[in-house]
């Protein structure tokens, strides 16, 4: 029994032996999902001028609302994701392929049940919505309705395709997803640029072929993880505890993902009430430029949560907290690069971006997102810490629910006559008041100060903001708006919020960081 046990532990080690997990490999996926960020960028933003030109304002913001409508409905599928990419990693390291099979087996039913809710879900309470609700053009309703469906079936191969794109995630083949990634934005193009040759409705058509390109990305990770993860084959396996265990972990996820995705779309529906679909397309292209702009601190915060998480696991509380520390400040600063010129800007990149085409209230929209954004970016360190501790019901129960307030709040103020405008000011103060409740619900689960969280991040990113944004802001309303205007004040932006970065906001500890790593580069 012992040799048994044995040998069937060394063919478990050997499996994990294969694991990538040597530092060279982190900095190639690093490279690879850099690569992959910037292409994925760049064609997304030209393909979203491209359409907004051949759809049009209305049929753009038509696609726009209706498409984010369905998404509401797949917040069960972002927390799973989540928990089966987590079981996936945890298996697969503990009991090698066996492990994974059995994740494989309970992943595949959660998704295939998880398909079934959503079905249910979009065919009733959606499709009602979209005919008894939805503030369209009468003449455009039925096109509405062909890229309801057209959606629906789309989100479905997604929520199908997470078993094996998960599989992909933690055999680490980050080369393999940056490619299909890269495939996805191209063949989106490619439909952008073919819709002038089809002769039917341009919006029912691109609805259409984005079913296409759903059921393409599901071959794809389905054909790759089937080739080459031998977990994926072998007889059927379902085990109730862990599929408990993986529902249980997404649990309160589920209830955030499910709050943060209402409150996102919930805002879209509320400004089509009172505003139709012109002021969606507004909002859609502001939202697109402000998830630009962040996904370049995604790296930061990657690369600083395990060890922030391992500091915790170890009792090294105060390393937790300077970690949390300097995350927050290195995001912020990372941010606030690209926020600064893009802000100052914002016109006359909006008509490089879509060129004579920008629907009305663009421009402050895309400001206030980003203002937006800047708040927030202060918000996924301190939750980290959060998730690190597991205790996560009060946190999400009373943060999720203070933030879709703001529904009701902004629905009122427009129905008193307020301008699309106000509802992102509105979301920005909600931001604020729901950063300090986060800090406090922290406070109750590790020991660490407020005032000082406030004195060593929040005043010196404060402080910043105003030091490094007068040169700028007064070159911009100095010269006369051009290309060359755009570069000086990218350039001098940079290099200010870097400076007074370094003198602001680091402390000594950041500092000797910062100048290591600066004489490290230089050496190079």
């Amino acid at each position: 029994m012992s040799v048994k046990h044995d040998i069937k532990r060394i063919v478990v080690m050997k499996k994990s032996d294969q694991l990538p997990q040597n530092n060279q490999l982190i900095a190639k996926n690093t490279l690879f999902l850099t690569i992959r960020m910037v292409v994925v960028l760049v064609i997304g933003i030209y393909t979203s001028r491209v359409l907004l030109h051949i759809l049009g304002v209305e049929d753009f913001g038509i696609y726009n609302v209706v498409g984010g409508f369905v998404t509401m409905f797949a917040f069960l599928n972002t927390s799973m994701n989540n928990a089966i990419q987590r079981f996936y990693n945890y298996e697969l390291g503990k009991h090698g392929e066996e492990g994974a099979r059995k994740v494989y087996h309970c992943s595949l039913a959660t998704q295939i049940v998880i398909a079934l809710v959503v079905v249910v879900l979009t065919e009733t309470f959606g499709l009602w919505y979209v005919y008894n609700k939805l503030v369209v053009p009468p003449e455009r309703l039925v096109a509405a309705v062909w890229v309801f469906h057209s959606a629906v079936i789309s989100l479905l191969f997604i929520i199908i395709q997470i078993p094996y794109s998960a599989a992909i995630m933690a055999h680490e083949k980050m080369d393999y997803y940056a490619i299909c990634s890269v495939v996805d934005v191209v063949l989106k193009l490619l439909i952008v640029l073919s819709l002038p040759l089809w002769g039917y409705d341009k919006l029912v058509i691109y609805g259409i072929l984005m079913i296409g390109i759903s059921v393409l990305n599901f071959i794809l990770y389905f054909v790759y993880a089937n080739i080459h993860f031998s977990e994926l084959h072998g007889k059927y396996t379902f085990k109730k505890e862990l599929f408990t265990d993986i529902i249980s972990f997404s649990g309160w996820n589920l209830f955030g993902s499910l709050s943060g995705v209402t409150k996102e779309q919930g805002l879209g529906v509320v400004l089509n009430l009172f505003f139709g679909p012109v002021v969606n397309a507004a909002q859609g292209l502001a939202i697109q430029v402000s998830g630009g702009v962040q996904s370049f601190i995604v790296n930061v915060t990657t690369a600083a949560r395990p060890q922030l998480t391992q500091s915790y696991a170890q009792g090294n509380i105060t390393r937790t907290i300077n970690i949390m520390f300097s995350m927050s400040k290195m995001s912020f600063i990372c941010l606030y690069i690209l926020a600064l010129p893009v802000m100052l800007e914002v016109d006359y990149l909006l008509q490089l971006w879509l060129g004579e085409t920008i629907p009305n209230h663009t421009n402050s929209f895309v400001v206030l997102v980003i203002g937006y954004t800047l708040v927030n970016v202060f918000n996924p360190p301190v939750s980290f810490v959060v998730h690190a501790t597991g205790k996560m019901r009060n946190y999400q129960l009373i943060t999720s629910l203070w933030g879709l307030c703001v529904l009701p709040v902004s629905y009122i103020a427009l129905r008193m006559g307020a301008v699309p405008e106000m509802v992102f000011v509105l979301n920005i103060l909600f931001m604020v008041v729901g950063q300090i409740i986060c800090l406090l619900i922290l406070r109750t689960l590790i020991p660490f100060s407020i005032n000082k969280y406030f004195r060593t991040v929040i005043m010196p990113c404060c402080l910043l903001c105003v030091c490094s944004s007068i040169i700028p802001f007064i070159i911009s309303r100095s010269f006369s708006v051009g290309f060359i205007r755009l570069v000086v004040v990218s350039v001098l932006s940079a290099l200010l919020v870097c400076i007074f970065s370094y003198i602001i906001v680091f402390n000594s500890t950041e500092r000797e960081l910062v100048k290591e790593y600066v004489v490290k580069l230089i050496r190079k």
